[in-house]
């Protein structure tokens, strides 16, 4: 049996030796895997066309889908998500199609896309909130509706202004009441130093003012350049909210990183009625600031005649 085995094991790699089988069967398997290989570069190339002709398909439709909810267009923001859309999808700039619709105050749009799971509290590269956006634009439905379905209230964009100074420095008395109502910190400062407070004192918005003392805003905190809401708002002559600030407990007397009062800023600005105020409310004429300056010195310099009067 050894022997008719071996002679059979000798006959075959005769046969197929003679017959040049075994040279073209090498041959065979190797032409099979160089059309393998190349099958699996073509379609992998294939792929990567497909996926980029996807990848630019989705991304126009992103794009529409910024454009339509900055305009509001329901129907349209819809078809865009059964298309393929995201709803979060985020521009160069980082905003988000709901914050488009915040932005432009479309609440409808606003509530569709975050029915189809928008994030409301998604921030943009300047870290803007949609309650940010809302706002600093004064849109109260939007900013009401946004801070009821849970968004943050106490956000800074990149340059460390709130929500709640935004809205004050725009004077949306409205929102400033809506947010200090939601638990709103009264007493962050931007990267200038400045509060909520001071930017309603530089406007003279006493309802502003108003709800923010209210609601524990500092009247007698120093802030940027050891300035106090009293010196803003004497600064820039707005009499009815000194009369607010020095009914509500403002400290008459107090001075910058200059050494100067309210008094000084009101006298050399020529706010002669106001000046007058803060002398009868007890202002102190005498105090002098670093450089040697008293009020009355001040407005001399400034050519402010009947201030000069009021105060000799």
């Amino acid at each position: 049996m050894a022997a008719a085995s071996d002679c059979m094991c000798i006959d075959i790699k005769a046969g197929l030796a003679s017959s040049g089988e075994d040279g073209s069967m090498k041959t065979t398997i190797k032409g099979n895997h160089r059309l393998n290989y190349f099958r699996i570069i073509l379609t992998a190339l294939m792929m990567l066309v497909l996926g980029t002709a996807h990848s630019q398909g989705v991304r126009q439709l992103n794009f529409e889908l910024f454009e339509a909810a900055r305009e509001g267009d329901n129907d349209r923001v819809m078809a865009l998500l059964d298309q393929g859309a995201s709803v979060q999808a985020r521009n160069r700039f980082g905003n988000t199609a709901l914050l488009f619709a915040a932005r432009s105050n479309h609440i409808q749009t606003l509530m569709l896309l975050e029915e189809r799971g928008a994030d409301i509290d998604k921030a943009n590269l300047n870290n803007q909130t949609p309650l940010f956006e809302a706002s600093a634009r004064g849109h109260f439905d939007i900013a009401r509706y946004l801070i009821e379905r849970g968004a943050r209230v106490n956000i800074s964009n990149i340059k460390d202004i709130s929500i709640l100074a935004t809205a004050a420095y725009n004077n949306h008395e409205d929102i400033i009441w809506l947010l200090v109502e939601h638990g709103v910190d009264t007493e962050v400062t931007d990267n200038s130093g400045k509060t909520a407070l001071i930017y309603a004192a530089a406007n003279g918005n006493t309802r502003i003012i108003e709800a923010l003392i209210n609601h524990g805003a500092q009247i007698n905190r120093h802030y940027g350049n050891q300035l106090t809401p009293l010196m803003w708002a004497s600064g820039y002559g707005h009499l009815d909210a000194v009369k607010l600030l020095v009914d509500s407990g403002a400290e008459l007397d107090l001075t910058d990183d200059r050494g100067r009062t309210a008094l000084m800023m009101a006298a050399q600005a020529d706010h002669e009625v106001l000046t007058k105020f803060l002398i009868e409310s007890g202002a102190d004429a005498a105090v002098k600031d670093k450089s040697g300056n008293s009020a009355l010195m001040l407005a001399s310099s400034a050519g402010n005649d009947q201030i000069v009067r009021l105060l000799q």
